[in-house]
């Protein structure tokens, strides 16, 4: 059967002959529609190229941030600080098991618009989270976890570009 390839960063081929010659109209209507168009609204057919998208509008970094990144490492702090970097994963786990004392929390490399949450499991002794100041909660109130032995709850934070905005719900067992 005779066809036709056309190619605009994706490939469609067509069969141009037969009884039911659906290509013709496909190509003629639809595909003629697609190719006019280029995502940045050239309308000139060109295909979507690399420096069309650089200039801080879709790069791969801002990609990857929205990427689930598989489930990061547990952080078990055996002291009283932990630091937490989002560029492991936007969902992380904090078992404050082996904590000392209260842990004071350090945020590292969030993203504007970026949406982080935090699983915190308790260990035997109750143990309580600081955030950083740059941390906003409503009514002013940080998180009130769960004081028993194997609770987990969840902090959730979304990322301003200059604060967070903070909330919890607690005791997911």
């Amino acid at each position: 059967m005779p066809y036709e390839t056309l190619n605009l960063g994706i490939e469609l081929t067509l069969p141009t002959t037969g009884t039911n010659n659906w290509g013709t109209t496909l190509k003629n209507t639809t595909w003629t529609k697609i190719s006019q168009h280029r995502h940045t609204g050239g309308g000139d057919g060109g295909q979507l190229v690399t420096n069309s998208y650089a200039a801080n509008s879709v790069t791969s970094a801002k990609l990857a941030k929205n990427i689930a990144l598989g489930v990061a490492a547990t952080l078990t702090p055996a002291g009283t600080t932990q630091t937490v970097d989002f560029d492991l994963g936007n969902i992380q786990t904090l078992d404050l098991s082996l904590a000392t004392g209260d842990v004071t929390l350090t945020l590292s490399n969030a993203q504007a618009g970026g949406v982080y949450k935090l699983w915190v499991i308790q260990g035997a002794v109750f143990r309580d989270l600081l955030f950083p100041g740059s941390v906003k909660w409503p009514q002013s109130q940080a998180p009130i976890l769960t004081q028993d032995n194997g609770a987990v709850d969840l902090v959730e934070l979304y990322y301003t570009g200059s604060q967070f905005r903070g909330q919890w719900e607690v005791d997911w067992r």
